[in-house]
């Protein structure tokens, strides 16, 4: 790295990467920043409402595949950073060949199986689902992996990291209100299951696959690695990252963060239908409908979920602007107080109230809160790399990215779990689509019900937002230490750490000490 007379910094040509590379690096986290949305959205309400699973029994089997997704990441790992056979690297290969089946993923895991037997569909539902998650895993753990092969400088990856952050936000907002969105016209009778069908398998499986194949083709894998040296499985290996300190409060902060996130999402339809009396249950008509043309909207899950993406927008805003000032670790931390107070008040709010525009404004709330979370984890990942180097001497990407997404899912797998089987426990009794009308029929709930929506949304969210808070003041990677890092690196590889004078000794060890 050099400067100019300006004192601005100069990537090597090596290392440089172009503006049009970062977008379409950025654009191919179209699936990986919408269909976790996408599908916590609607996948439990799917299995529950239109296939007819009771929601404990659908908490088992997301968990179950979960489950494998979480373990694949490690094997998929392993076959990126070994992959010797393409001109195109390590990782675009599978970004390619993922790309290319995420629509077969989604037309087996949505298949009109209503008529199948109980057994028959549970069968089927298991095996689907696992073949979905192992198609994500194809594409994803190389994707996530370019994070930091992408660019050997952290400017660099920074400028194409924040192209993915970007289109991640925007996918991941329109992927938790269009399902919604859509959700609400099949259960108001308005679209058949056979055009919810083709929308999901044509519309998102080609809006996910395309720009995954596209990235493959164009990204570029600037990371050096040694092509006669191939990686053995050894479990402790794998973990190696575990060992570096930073990297463990990154995943602290990145699990608990979206798992937050997750368990939210799968609950807003429920907390729509019931609290914020989506279903008329409690008041007699619906909460909240919009009238455009000839088109009625019951809003449902989106008069949640649309106030929180459009807050937390804004928020990003405010979170690279602490960025910038402060560090990554501040932006992610500075507003999720309000991501608590936003939760507690959606969980005390009672539609005999008669105020339906409050549920927004405390979502709105929660948006604003989870900026910085849902902004900065795949920013700092990269940094994290380049950490455990220091500490271990080679940069095992693919493996803490591989770990990393582990750690998401298998979180995610029990604590979306667990929404299916609270309700279930609480005495839930699920909607079901008319034969006659093709409208949603709602059900009255328990009491239990409502109060296990309310506890689970306000004791999640306050714990574990709690948790990620913490885990951001015990990171203490910056920019600053990351140009240190990069300086003792390159001199250890050049002269080893018996080449240092005593003041770089003395600040390698220092560095060593605070971060890994």
């Amino acid at each position: 790295m050099t400067k100019t007379k300006k004192q601005k910094y100069v990537a090597k040509p090596e290392d440089y990467v172009s503006t049009k590379e970062a977008v379409i690096y950025g654009a191919a986290d179209i699936f990986g920043g919408g269909q976790a949305a996408f599908l916590s959205v609607i996948l439990l309400a799917f299995f529950t409402n239109i296939i007819g699973i009771e929601a404990a029994v659908a908490s088992t089997i997301i968990t179950v595949s979960k489950l494998w997704d979480a373990i694949s990441d490690t094997g998929m790992g392993l076959i990126s950073d070994n992959t010797r056979w393409s001109k195109l690297g390590r990782r675009r290969p599978y970004m390619i060949i993922g790309g290319i089946l995420i629509p077969f993923g989604l037309a087996f895991l949505f298949a009109p199986i209503q008529g199948l037997g109980a057994n028959s569909k549970i069968v089927w539902m298991v095996f689907a689902y696992i073949v979905y998650c192992t198609i994500s895993t194809i594409s994803q753990v190389p994707f996530m992996s370019m994070a930091s092969d992408i660019s050997m400088d952290y400017r660099e990856r920074n400028k194409a990291n924040t192209w993915k952050l970007i289109f991640d936000i925007i996918s991941g907002g329109l992927l938790y209100l269009i399902p919604s969105l859509i959700w609400g016209q099949v259960s108001a009778g308005n679209m058949s299951y056979l055009q919810f069908y083709f929308v999901i398998v044509f519309g998102f499986g080609l809006f996910f696959g395309i720009p995954l194949i596209v990235a493959g083709f164009m990204v570029k894998e600037r990371a050096p690695f040694d092509c006669s040296n191939k990686v053995k499985l050894k479990l402790k290996d794998y973990f190696a990252g575990l060992k570096v300190k930073s990297y463990q409060h990154h995943i602290v902060m990145y699990v608990s963060a979206f798992l937050t996130m997750d368990i939210v999402s799968a609950l807003a339809i429920y907390y729509t239908d019931y609290i914020g009396d989506h279903s008329g249950l409690v008041t007699g008509t619906p909460a909240v409908i919009m009238q455009i043309g000839d088109l009625t909207i019951n809003m449902g899950s989106m008069w949640v979920i649309m106030p929180m993406m459009v807050f937390a927008a804004i928020g990003i805003v405010i979170a690279f602007v602490l960025k910038a000032k402060f560090s990554k670790q501040v932006a992610f931390r500075t507003l999720l107080p309000l991501y608590i107070i936003g939760a507690i008040l959606l969980a005390c709010y009672d539609p005999r109230w008669g105020k339906p525009y409050l549920v927004p404004i405390f979502s709105g709330i929660m948006g604003l809160g989870f900026a910085g979370a849902q902004s900065m984890p795949w920013l700092i990942f990269p940094d994290t790399v380049d950490v455990a180097e220091l500490k271990l001497g080679y940069r095992p990407t693919a493996n803490m990215s591989g770990v990393m997404t582990f750690c998401r899912k298998a979180a995610t797998a029990f604590g979306v779990g667990m929404v299916g089987w609270v309700l279930t426990g609480a005495g839930y009794i699920p909607s079901k689509i008319s034969e006659t009308t093709g409208k949603e029929i709602f059900f009255a709930q328990p009491d239990s019900v409502y109060i296990a929506i309310r506890v689970f949304l306000a004791v999640t969210v306050t714990v574990l937002i709690t948790i990620g808070f913490i885990a951001a003041v015990r990171y203490k990677v910056t920019d600053k230490k990351l140009e240190r890092i990069r300086y003792f690196v390159d001199k250890r590889n050049e002269v080893g750490v018996e080449g240092f004078t005593a003041e770089e000794k003395a600040e390698y060890d220092k560095l060593i000490k605070e971060l890994c």
